[in-house]
């Protein structure tokens, strides 16, 4: 194995850190601020999992994304007719543009209506609305349970 692959390879290895980390920060801030009964406790739990959003698991997603196709062409692997590398792309992207954007649309909706009820000084209906939501978290568990699958996928390369 080349020099070029172990860097490549402690990269990945490194963003794969990054983005686990960044997915376990937004879970248990949201995990905490659905349990909390403090109205303010609440807000800043799901500040923090917004902070752990756009921190650690956007860019952690990302580089984990570009780290694995310098991995693949590195294997020249071809990345189309590899079934199992195809099946890993499209859950990869799946996570990238379907999952973490809707994730982030979600968080950044609780922080604009918590502005707008610290302007007016009082909860609104809308704010409670987004706290008993649990888009996020479903969102989350989404990608808690693509992970294994895209562990699966290279490991014993089924197809």
């Amino acid at each position: 194995m080349s020099t070029t692959t172990e860097i490549i390879r402690t990269l990945h290895f490194a963003s794969l850190f990054l983005m686990m980390g960044g997915l376990g920060a937004v879970m248990v801030a949201l995990w905490r601020g659905w349990r909390e009964t403090d109205f303010d406790r609440q807000l800043l739990a799901f500040e923090d999992a917004s902070t752990g959003h756009k921190l650690l698991l956007l860019p952690g997603t990302i580089a984990v994304g570009a780290t694995g196709v310098f991995l693949a062409a590195d294997g020249e692997f071809n990345f189309f007719t590899t079934g199992w590398l195809l099946a890993l792309e499209i859950s990869y992207l799946a996570i990238l543009f379907a999952c973490i954007p809707i994730l982030g649309h979600a968080l950044n909706r609780v922080q604009i209506e918590s502005l707008k009820s610290k302007k007016q000084k009082k909860s609104t209906e809308a704010l409670q609305g987004l706290l008993d939501d649990n888009v996020p978290i479903v969102i989350c568990l989404i990608i808690l349970f693509l992970i294994p699958v895209m562990i699966w996928l290279p490991e014993f390369k089924p197809f």
